[in-house]
């Protein structure tokens, strides 16, 4: 009898032991949308067998196009990428606001529409999530990239944006309306202002401090792949209480980033340009003496 028990012990042990193997986990995976859907198949119509909600963790056994094949608990299933973040992802977009700390707004902006804010630029790259209209950022970077499938060629324009202090990604720039100062607004004569920076700051007896502004306009027309075409610089007039131009060029070619500070005791402010064929140009850099603006060779 003791036997007999010590081979069906000895049987259990060797059955269990071939078992199947559970799959491993390609990575992890953190769940950023409420009720997000695990699916029996990868499709937005196939049934539900489960919701899950923000900060649950998950397994990720493999990806296809836009969905990835999930592991929670017991339960196997199929998740569209906009509901998780990836060990993968999660390291790119810490590196990215790591690297937005460094790097000083052009402008703030206002979205004109909904829009997807992505990882990467790009049509077909990772979705974080669904902006709102009206939800103000901060620009921060300029790209330009072929639209696939366009006939004939043509560019989509990519900016990248801050949200917040700890959401930083690249959107599609034609949504983007760009905030201008209200004492300026009045001379954009079409234009937009994709870069605005303070140069200097004078006191007015009426009005105390205003402050002078060089801006980067960016008429209707510009070629696709320059950030703005022309420079002006706004000073103020102490005594008629009013903004006026002080230096303005057109037909550039310029680029992000518009930078402006001091030399000395004076203004100054650079940017640089790109080539037709997109290869970086040297720095332009300006100095005002008064509100006298001139190119430094």
């Amino acid at each position: 009898m003791k036997a007999a028990l010590t081979l069906v012990l000895a049987f259990s042990v060797v059955l269990t032991g071939c078992g199947p193997k559970k799959e491993p986990a390609k990575e992890q995976a953190t769940v950023v949308a409420n009720h997000a859907s695990v699916r029996m198949k990868n499709s937005a119509t196939s049934r539900t067998l489960a919701t899950l909600e923000p900060n649950t963790k998950i397994d990720i056994m493999e990806k296809q196009g836009n969905w990835y094949r999930i592991r929670y608990g017991e339960t196997q299933g199929w998740m569209e990428e906009t509901t998780l973040l990836t060990e993968g992802m999660a390291a790119k977009l810490a590196a990215m606001v790591a690297e937005a700390k460094k790097q000083e707004p052009q402008n703030t902006a206002v979205l004109s529409e909904d829009v997807n804010l992505r990882l990467e630029p790009g049509r077909t790259t990772k979705i974080m999530r669904r902006l709102p209209a009206e939800t103000k950022v901060e620009v921060l970077e300029r790209r330009t990239l072929p639209r696939p499938n366009s006939n004939p060629p043509a560019l989509d324009v990519w900016i990248k944006v801050r949200v917040s202090a700890t959401e930083v990604g690249w959107l599609v720039g034609s949504i983007l309306d760009y905030d201008a100062p209200a004492g300026i607004a009045g001379f954009m004569e079409g234009s937009n202002y994709s870069a605005i920076k303070p140069l200097n700051t004078v006191e007015d007896s009426e009005l105390g401090p205003v402050i002078w502004y060089v801006v980067g306009e960016r008429r209707p027309g510009a070629p696709s792949d320059v950030a703005f075409d022309g420079i002006r610089v706004f000073t103020w007039n102490l005594k008629k209480h009013r903004y006026e131009t002080a230096y303005r060029i057109k037909g550039i070619r310029g680029a992000y980033p518009l930078v402006a500070g001091r030399e000395g005791n004076n203004p100054m402010f650079q940017f640089p340009e790109v080539a037709e064929d997109g290869s970086p140009k040297p720095v332009r850099k300006f100095i005002m003496n008064g509100v006298i603006v001139r190119e430094a060779k």
